[in-house]
């Protein structure tokens, strides 16, 4: 038994208020904070944003909604700051934040882009990109240092961006750059060399034949959200599920057994009938989702400077060799109108907007979700037709692909 005289426990507890008086002070604001994370809104997400954009980590609006853009910037927040990469902010990290906030000095002029430079999309082009490409190709994924964010580029990025628990994007901002600077790259790597011409494709490889399986995969009713020639994370999903779908062993290898599945899904058409979509559609439903969180823009019809509503399906279908009408109301007199009950994905959908009829379009993805550059603050992002606003304003949709 422990026995302390009075003058002992005066003194052990002097000691121990001394240890928690910077303990509590320190945190005391950051404990007072709620904890926030992706679709988080509220005067506590604003907070949050408004630290982030004053130490040069966030681009955004100051719109109190935890969207993508933010999600990236406290993911490269917590990076610099040797926290777990969670993208959630609880009490440390807001500690963190209030705590740097007070000097950013510290903390910009160690990040690999300012505020003066912009977030790298699908189309950008210049210097930046080519440092951006270099990066990427210091962790195997072998890119031409063009300075052109074209497609390559954009896979590539967002091959790193799930291999890292990023927000997978498409974007590199300062998560992104964040993550190639400091963190350690990570097996496997993508490889130029093409696949054995009698072995088994498998992930990271590249090239052609990807493009084909890409392609035989989204006929076929599994999407890979888009042919862009990488057997990523996305491809690898979809031959996981094609091979459960067809009896064969779903080990994600690309070998004769599943080219031969592929070869007759190829030739019936019941198949991709049978999951709700045509291959088309289903890829320009999957092409729509990689441009979520892209910033509004009205008249705008690029990655590079914004969406509008219809400059977004314009763009989309684009990449498909379809042409599009510029604006909505044309847009509704392009290709088959069909019913609410019949929507497939890639079904372009149209709303009334403030009287004006088919003054907003969409794509639909399936699942009762459509995804249309929206308003400003919310850029380009996905909703359901179920809610009340959009099942009143729904006009009707029309089907562009066969």
């Amino acid at each position: 038994m422990l026995i302390f005289r009075s003058q002992n426990i005066a003194t052990l507890t002097a000691g121990l208020a001394v240890l928690a008086v910077p303990t509590f002070s320190q945190g005391v604001q950051a404990a007072s904070q709620p904890v926030l994370r992706y679709g988080s809104q509220g005067p506590a997400v604003k907070s949050a944003e408004s630290f982030l954009q004053r130490l040069g980590y966030y681009h955004g609006y100051i719109d109190g909604i935890f969207g993508p853009e933010l999600l990236g910037a406290v993911k490269a927040f917590q990076i610099h700051e040797g926290l777990t990469t969670d993208g959630v902010i609880g009490p440390l990290t807001w500690g963190r934040l209030e705590g740097a906030a007070s000097s950013p000095r510290n903390v910009t002029a160690s990040l690999p882009f300012s505020d003066s430079q912009p977030m790298l999309r699908l189309g950008a082009r210049g210097p930046l990109v080519v440092k951006l490409q270099s990066l990427l190709d210091q962790r195997g994924y072998h890119l031409a240092l063009d300075g052109d964010f074209g497609p390559l580029t954009y896979a590539a990025v967002r091959n790193f961006q799930a291999a890292h628990g990023l927000a997978v994007d498409g974007i590199a901002g300062p998560a992104t750059f964040s993550a190639l600077t400091h963190l350690p790259a990570v097996a496997p790597q993508p490889s130029t060399a093409p696949p054995p011409a009698d072995g088994p494709i498998r992930e990271w490889a590249r090239g052609p034949k990807i493009a084909s399986l890409q392609e035989q995969l989204t006929h076929a009713g599994f999407s890979t959200h888009g042919i862009d020639g990488i057997f990523g994370p996305e491809t690898l999903a979809a031959v996981v599920a094609f091979q459960r779908a067809h009896g064969l062993t779903p080990n994600g290898l690309v070998g004769p057994l599943t080219w031969q599945a592929l070869a007759a899904a190829q030739t019936q058409p019941s198949a991709q009938v049978n999951r709700g979509a045509s291959g088309t559609g289903s890829a320009v439903a999957g092409l729509a989702l990689k441009f979520r969180g892209y910033r509004y823009l009205y008249g705008g019809a690029s990655p590079a400077t914004g969406f509008d509503c219809s400059g977004f399906t314009q763009y989309v279908y684009h990449q498909f060799g379809i042409n599009l009408p510029r604006t909505s109301y044309a847009q509704w007199d392009v290709g088959q109108h069909v019913s609410y009950d019949g929507l497939q994905p890639g079904d372009l959908v149209f709303f009334t907007i403030n009287g004006s009829f088919a003054a907003h379009v969409g794509i639909y993805l399936g699942g009762g979700e459509f995804i249309s550059a929206a308003t400003p603050s919310q850029g380009v992002i996905v909703q359901n037709l179920s809610t009340a606003f959009w099942a009143h304003s729904f006009d009707g949709a029309t089907r562009v692909v066969p």
